[in-house]
């Protein structure tokens, strides 16, 4: 199955960006990746695979059950069961079915690793960061679980701790504007302003539509005082997210100091009309 991404938390910062961060998860596994199956237990597999790439995860946990039912010690068909559910957002049953996956194989790295992310939607911090860390001991070569270690660190507010997990992650695959953004986030939660910004730019020179980008970049220039630049980061990121309440209140916010009272105020009144409360 693809990649699952899902919105994860909101995080209120000085200048009170919306952030939204996401956590990411590893596919769905084929027996033949590893594990071995019976034939009517694979085709049961490959229609809860089918279904899951539908978003029909009622159907997708039907088909896991089925080839559970008659592969019960397969770890892939637990995992995938997990994956379902996750997406229907059962996240203790989830839970359950990663913690089978490894008990029947402890060096299954993916389903470590997806054990953590599914702690985070449990706000089980800790026993998420003890679970990345089994995956990393498995394979520290695996960006996305560097990042994933970076996201439990960030729910720990352990922002200094959650850059070099960020910058390992970059590093394995610089391609992914997602590892970059985080990045950028968790170099500016440590008040690490000038890493803040060059991580936004790298993340806009993958991705040039992220307003999240914007706004973080926009966030680090206004505290290294750069606040023209930081309104200019905060219009771009306006363009591409133009009913965002948060980026106006923080573009009023920086029009204040300035002292462009009139057109603070502007931004103001247009946060105030999306609903943001100051």
């Amino acid at each position: 199955m693809k990649t699952r991404t899902y919105n994860k938390l909101l995080y209120g910062i000085v200048l009170t960006i919306l952030l939204t961060l996401i956590v990411i998860s590893l596919s769905c596994q084929q027996p033949g990746q590893g594990y071995k199956g019976s034939p009517e237990a694979v085709k049961l597999n490959e229609q809860g695979i089918g279904a899951y790439q539908s978003s029909s995860y009622e159907k997708a946990i039907m088909y896991f059950d089925r080839a559970i039912e008659i592969e019960p010690g397969n770890p892939a068909f637990w995992f995938n069961k997990g994956q379902a559910l996750d997406a229907f957002k059962r996240f203790d049953k989830a839970l359950e079915c990663y913690i089978k996956a490894v008990e029947l194989d402890p060096k299954f790295a993916d389903a470590w690793s997806n054990m953590a992310m599914t702690r985070i939607d449990l706000e089980q911090y800790d026993k998420a960061l003890e679970a990345i860390d089994r995956a990393l001991a498995l394979n520290n070569n695996n960006a996305t679980y560097w990042a994933n270690k970076g996201l439990v660190l960030v729910n720990l507010t352990k922002y200094a701790e959650a850059v070099p997990c960020y910058e390992k992650a970059t590093a394995i695959d610089p391609g992914n504007a997602y590892f970059w953004q985080q990045r950028s986030y968790s170099n500016m939660k440590a008040s690490r302003w000038d890493e803040a910004v060059r991580a936004a730019d790298k993340t806009l020179s993958i991705e040039p539509t992220s307003a999240l980008a914007c706004g973080y970049k926009a966030k680090a220039l206004y505290e290294l005082r750069r606040y023209e630049e930081a309104l200019i980061a905060f219009d771009k990121g306006l363009s591409l997210s133009p009913q965002n309440p948060a980026l106006w209140y923080s573009k009023g916010l920086t029009l204040e100091t300035l002292r462009r009272t009139d057109e603070a105020k502007k931004c103001y009144d247009k946060a105030r009309a999306l609903g943001y409360q100051f």
